[in-house]
């Protein structure tokens, strides 16, 4: 059966929002460097496939991926596509309004993009003080990987364009993939910035100014399909508990009450 919002008629759309107990997943992913051998949509092009793998398995209605969000730092960087937080803020606000408006009762935001996540915590709490008729549920990059992770890497520096998001990318985006140009690559910190225990709007910039950290070269095809299949599972089991959840609804009913009154809204 088809989950993917844009490719669905009318009648077919009615029919797959029930079955999907009226929850929405919106991928959320990124256009940023990601070093000279993975494209510039990694984040997106990852979590789209993610989230269509999730939804053969659990039934959700996919919205289309969110490419263009946040990644303040990678502007100093060719490729770079970056959204002010107050118009990504209320662009998502109003993605959700209108799934809302469409009959869906819960809204997941399925990560692939780190750089988002202040963003997003922001967002979660806007969703709160406007005491939004819906409940909202964001699921950060890599949710439940970091155990497994620990398990195959044989590098250290591990988060952004390196060896376990490489191998993910050869497994669920091969023909974007270009390993030739990992070859012979090690990206190491830099020791410029000392200001520890501050934290900067330019940390990842600052330690690693190519972009990529570690040793891309290290990347498997193996290695990505155990991380994607763990991925999706993980997926796949918050989606069923946020299925079944009815504490965020009535909180959020809560809300609304307080703010508009009884009835109100």
């Amino acid at each position: 059966m088809k989950w993917r919002w844009e490719y669905l008629t009318v009648s077919e759309f009615e029919d797959a929002r029930e079955k999907a107990e009226r929850v929405a997943m919106i991928p959320i992913g990124s256009l940023e460097t990601h070093g000279p051998h993975l494209p510039l949509g990694n984040d997106g092009l990852k979590i789209e496939k993610i989230a269509d793998m999730v939804a053969q398995i659990e039934p959700v209605v996919v919205l289309p991926t969110l490419f263009y969000t946040q990644s303040y730092q990678a502007k100093l960087l060719p490729g770079a596509l970056c959204i002010h937080s107050d118009l990504l803020t209320a662009l998502l606000e109003n993605i959700c309004d209108e799934a809302y408006r469409n009959g869906f009762e819960k809204i997941v935001l399925l990560h692939g993009h780190g750089g988002n996540t202040p963003v997003m915590e922001g967002f979660l709490r806007l969703v709160a003080d406007k005491a939004k008729p819906y409940a909202v549920y964001s699921i950060p990059p890599w949710a439940g990987l970091w155990e497994l992770i620990d398990q195959i890497k044989e590098t250290e520096d591990i988060g952004h364009a390196c060896e376990m998001e490489t191998s993910i990318a050869l497994f669920l985006i091969p023909d974007a993939v270009n390993m030739e140009a990992a070859k012979g690559k090690i990206y190491k910190r830099r020791e410029d910035l000392d200001v520890a225990p501050a934290s900067t709007p330019v940390d990842w910039i600052a330690n690693w100014p190519e972009g990529p950290l570690g040793n891309p070269s290290k990347a498997t095809l193996e290695k990505g399909e155990k991380l994607v299949k763990k991925w999706v599972e993980v997926v796949v089991d918050s989606l069923r508990r946020i299925k079944k959840d009815k504490v965020v609804p009535e909180l959020m009913r809560k809300l609304r009450e307080v703010r508009y009154g009884k009835g109100g809204g």
